[in-house]
């Protein structure tokens, strides 16, 4: 089972919203969104992550320092890109820290979205 990275409590502990993709999921003040299930397949519509160059989202590429094994530093990455319209399936979660989460309705079921701190 995951752990919430800065607390290690597990996963679920400090709480969790259900969408059928229709309404968009904003955490509790002070919270992120640490991993959402896909209950269904589902579309990505939007995705803001709390630090935008760190962490997977719809509005910058994540870990895009530049050249690929030339610009590298010890926090950041090269060769990511912005996630735009990826469909994920059904019964599968991700990870990250998020402070928005918005899907397209693709099917009913709909995704979990856990918070962490």
């Amino acid at each position: 089972m995951a752990a919430n990275l800065d607390n290690g409590v597990m996963l679920g502990a400090l709480g969790s919203a259900h969408t059928d993709g229709t309404t968009p999921i904003s955490p509790p003040t002070n919270m992120v969104i640490v991993a959402i299930q896909m209950i269904t397949k589902n579309t990505i519509v939007r995705l803001v992550a709390e630090e935008p160059t760190r962490f997977f989202n719809t509005v910058t590429a994540a870990h895009n320092a530049g050249t690929i094994t030339e610009d590298e530093t010890t926090d950041l990455g090269t060769g990511g890109g912005t996630v735009s319209g990826c469909t994920f399936p059904a019964g599968m979660t991700i990870y990250g820290r998020w402070t928005r989460a918005d899907f397209a309705a693709d099917s009913t079921g709909g995704v979990i979205c856990y918070f962490g701190y």
